[in-house]
């Protein structure tokens, strides 16, 4: 099933968080990874006492179109790009959408699984459209004997990707750049090298990811490559829960990486950083099982996990670099260093984790949120998890420590038409009661975040929609490498991503999304938006924190997708800072091939997901929000 076509950054993140950067949700088999079989998949309403009282599927017929629809191509030499193409995009394979439903031939034929068949379609990035549907092709009356043809039908993205992430401020400044293959061969596997650049992170590397390990259901991702000061590698196989109802889930990984973790300070619109170099290691295996029927789902799940974060020479090692020539960095004076000491205590752990869930889910379908036309799959309803970790005595190091993890997550959605509204809220701790390295005890690494998004989709303005944003992370007594800023593509936009740095944040965000249905609405799809935004950051006790006050953007841009009806969205937007500091970085060209802001970028705080280090949810086993 699924697994999500990472960006650079996307990779940057779970490096950090020592977790492969895949998100996948497998379909239905053992967990042994046996081929495709839908009847080990108990439907919803249907028993084998009661045989099958809707009747029987006995044909699947799969439709797989490519990316332009022939009858959508214009005349002339508009017509050149996408008859092109068509020409040279391998088409996803019908054997590979088939095995990609929860039924087959000779199953009961019930409404909810061809529903949540197409819902794990849709979720492959490779995937611009996808309707699955049942046609009752006999002629009786009674329900019992009724015979069913299902039919799939799908278009294509264009898979093979060139992507950048560019800002423009005092001069181009190239932040990533991405050869990719998202399907290759027409079976759902990416491939992809990137060169990520971005301040102190600086990726050059490689992925691999699969979702059918050797046929299997098992999903495999791999990735490695080359930092500024050594090397990163991961590896996670796993098989997540299938859609709403898949019952069992599994994972083992493992990843090894050296990096910086970047400081900022100085000045709005000319910052320096102060790098600490880290060693982050991981080995992980978790398994879980889901109870109850879709709509009520209750989890249980059991982490083991063994996390050592080192500071390699610390402080010796600690650099600065002036501006952004991260090529020519200096030794940073002792008072530098000695202000990131107390974030380079936070040692090694293995711990045992009990993993608990409830998920009260239902769908809906709305269109033009985070893409221009494209559909998405909208949770509604409640989904909860707590994650309680204890460490194992003995765990095998003389930094090992003694303390007591907890993780919660909530997350809770309505849409009432016209309006689709989210939270999510998560925080997350250890009760610290020994240390060897300091006499230190209590609450320690509390790190909390919450958003708040709002759409609103009016019908006297068919074309727009607006959205409105509240977002909030921060940090308490953190003993390990943890900075956030207010400016950046998340942010307060008119601020680069390293200006105004503290351990307190809070944004808000509104935006005007407007679709024109013009020039070429049959090609490629073509909009554009208006957004401002206004936050406040606070020092929290982290290295170089300072109080923001308020400060303000506005902002303006275009945004493209292509084919029509992608649910991919390129953005250029152009922002301004308003108020204290306004002039300091003058007009931010920003270039993005992902919206970030919304639930297609996720609700996680990426500078805070950079500082997660423990433990895992029963949430890793369900589709990325």
């Amino acid at each position: 099933m699924p697994i999500r076509a990472l960006t650079p950054l996307d990779l940057h993140l779970r490096i950090a968080l020592s977790v492969v950067a895949v998100v996948m949700a497998a379909p239905p088999g053992s967990l042994a990874g046996a081929q495709t079989d839908a009847r080990a998949i108990a439907p919803p309403d249907v028993g084998a006492v009661n045989g099958c009282p809707r009747g029987t599927i006995t044909e699947i017929e799969v439709r797989n179109g490519t990316v332009v629809a022939e009858d959508e191509i214009p005349d002339g030499v508009l017509g050149w790009g996408p008859r092109l193409a068509n020409r040279v995009h391998i088409r996803t394979r019908r054997g590979f959408l088939r095995s990609e439903l929860l039924v087959t031939e000779g199953d009961c034929y019930d409404p909810f699984l061809i529903e949540d068949s197409e819902r794990i379609i849709r979720r492959y990035g490779f995937i611009s459209s996808v309707e699955v549907f049942a046609v009752r092709i006999d002629e009786g009356e009674e329900d019992e004997s009724a015979r069913w043809r299902v039919v799939v039908e799908t278009s294509d993205e264009w898979s093979t990707r060139v992507e950048i992430t560019a800002e423009f401020d005092n001069g181009l400044d190239l932040r990533s750049a991405a050869l990719a293959e998202t399907n290759l061969l027409g079976r759902g596997m990416t491939v992809r090298g990137f060169l990520l650049e971005d301040d102190a992170a600086r990726l050059l590397g490689a992925q691999f990811a699969t979702p059918r390990l050797l046929g299997s259901r098992a999903n495999l991702g791999l990735s490695f490559g080359t930092t500024r000061i050594g090397e990163f590698r991961s590896v996670e196989v796993a098989f997540p829960f299938v859609g709403e109802v898949g019952t069992w889930a599994w994972q083992l990984g493992a990843s090894d990486a050296e990096d910086y973790f970047a400081y900022a300070f100085g000045e709005t619109g000319s910052p320096s950083f102060a790098l600490l170099p880290t060693r982050d290691r991981s080995v992980s295996a978790t398994v879980a099982r889901r109870f109850g029927n879709p709509g009520s789902l209750s989890i249980v799940g059991v982490n083991l996990a063994r996390e050592t974060l080192d500071f390699p020479g610390y402080p010796e090692t600690v650099d600065i670099v002036e501006g952004r020539a991260f090529d020519e960095t200096e030794t940073a004076r002792p008072e530098v260093a000695e202000e990131l000491r107390g974030q380079t205590r936070f040692g090694a752990g293995t711990r045992v984790s009990l993993l608990l869930g409830q998920r009260n889910i239902d769908f809906v379908q709305r269109t033009g949120l985070d893409a221009l036309r494209g559909v998405q799959d909208v949770e509604v309803g409640t989904d909860i998890s707590l994650s309680l970790g204890r460490t194992v005595r003995g765990g095998g190091g003389d930094r090992d420590v003694s303390d007591m993890f907890v993780r919660l997550r909530y997350y809770g959605a309505t849409a009432p038409a016209p309006w689709v509204v989210v939270s999510n809220i998560s925080l997350e701790g250890r009760q610290l009661f020994f240390d060897p390295s300091a006499d230190r005890s209590g609450w320690r690494d509390v790190l909390a975040e919450f958003d708040l998004l709002a759409y609103w989709q009016p019908a006297s303005l068919p074309r727009h929609t607006l959205l409105a944003r509240l977002s909030g992370a921060g940090g308490w007594s953190v003993d390990l490498p943890y900075q956030l800023t207010l400016g950046g593509r998340r942010g307060v936009r008119g601020f680069d991503s390293a200006d105004l740095p503290g351990g307190r944040r809070v944004v808000l965000t509104l935006e005007d999304r407007v679709y024109f249905g013009w020039p070429f609405r049959e090609t490629f799809d073509l909009g554009a938006t208006l957004f401002a935004d206004v936050g406040r950051i606070w020092p929290g006790n982290v290295p170089f924190g300072v109080d923001s006050g308020w400060r303000g953007t506005v902002g303006a841009g275009l945004r493209f997708g292509f084919p029509t009806g992608s649910r991919g969205v390129v953005r250029l937007d152009l922002a301004h800072a308003v108020g204290p500091e306004a002039g300091r970085n003058g007009l931010i060209l920003r270039i993005a091939a992902v919206d970030l802001i919304g639930l297609a970028g996720g609700l996680a705080d990426t500078q805070l997901v950079r500082s997660i280090r423990i433990g895992t949810g029963v949430d890793r086993f369900t589709p990325a929000r």
